[in-house]
């Protein structure tokens, strides 16, 4: 009879995690991370996406190495786990730092036709100094939101992965030791059913 495994809490989290975080990392890095805003209104303005500037394409790439480390983690030698959740970690905390440096630099990660033309001419610091006195500033935009919130569940997730793999390894690196086989469970009910009542 087949046997369906049901993963441990510590697996199931954090695969979810680290999926979920890689993901909204990779996503955030294709979308919108700056715009130059007239007031509270971005709808004419022409957003910079993350992969237009370099910390953005660096955080696409760390989200697509964070969805593939986690499936490898599943298949990989057991002495190569804990090497994968550490690079989980440490992939999740760059796009973190990436994405908390783009939101406190904004006015360097922007890049609008105009400004640039201008910046090329005045200075990009002047120019932006004196769009914030016209009460024109620059905004984060979803997709920045997306990579730093992603950054964050994935590198909860590493630790989550990290904490299944010393878990796993503790147990000889069998079957999750928290976990219940389908024909295990049902043997230990046909047993319970067929004990004599006390």
């Amino acid at each position: 009879m087949l046997a369906v495994v049901k993963p441990s809490p510590l697996r199931l989290w954090g695969f979810l995690l680290t999926v979920v975080g890689g993901a909204l990392i990779a996503f955030g890095s294709i979308g919108n991370w700056a715009a130059i805003s007239l007031g509270d209104s971005v709808e004419n303005a022409v957003p910079t996406k993350g992969i237009d500037v370099w910390q953005g394409i660096t955080t696409l790439i760390l989200g697509v190495l964070i969805v593939i480390g986690i499936l490898a983690l599943r298949f990989v030698r057991p002495e190569r786990r804990n090497a994968i959740a550490v690079a989980i970690v440490v992939a999740g905390s760059i796009a973190v730092a990436l994405g908390v440096w783009a939101l406190l630099a904004l006015d360097s990660v922007v890049h609008d036709v105009g400004v640039d033309e201008l910046a090329r001419v005045y200075g990009r610091q002047e120019v932006l100094k004196t769009m914030s006195e016209q009460g024109v500033a620059v905004k984060a935009q979803t997709g920045l939101w997306m990579t730093v919130a992603g950054g964050v569940l994935a590198t909860v997730g590493g630790f989550v992965d990290l904490a299944w793999v010393r878990h796993k390894r503790d147990a000889g690196d069998a079957i999750d030791p928290d976990t219940l086989t389908a024909s295990a469970a049902e043997t230990s009910s046909d047993a319970e059913d067929g004990a004599p009542d006390v």
